[in-house]
């Protein structure tokens, strides 16, 4: 017997793997915020946030925050009651979203870089 998947487990473990990215991220950055004390580290640190590379990856982020906040709003539907019959539809949607909304944000993002 085999698996089948289909939009609802994609959503389910896609959900699961960006909270846990998240969850380590968080940890990294509540070390990174508590070390710096000193203005003068803050200002190194900052500077270094400017390279191109370091927003390629916050556009990263934004995308498994974006994903993340869209699929727990899905769930959360559906445990109030939306029925399933609407779970494609709503992960589709939650998708489109997604995408216009890190779209919108990566000119944000990318502003200082260009």
């Amino acid at each position: 017997m085999r698996y089948r998947w289909n939009v609802g487990s994609l959503a389910w473990i896609t959900h699961r793997i960006t909270g846990i990215i998240l969850t380590f991220y968080l940890i990294a950055h509540i070390f990174v915020l508590s070390h710096l004390k000193d203005p003068t580290a803050y200002n190194k640190i900052m500077a270094i946030m400017k390279n191109p590379l370091l927003k390629v990856g916050e556009l990263i982020l934004f995308a498994i925050i974006l994903k993340h906040v869209f699929a727990g709003l899905r769930i959360t539907l559906l445990e109030l009651g939306i029925s399933t019959k609407y779970q494609k539809t709503m992960a589709y949607i939650g998708a489109i979203a997604v995408a216009l909304l890190w779209i919108i944000g990566a000119f944000y993002f990318l502003r200082e870089v260009i």
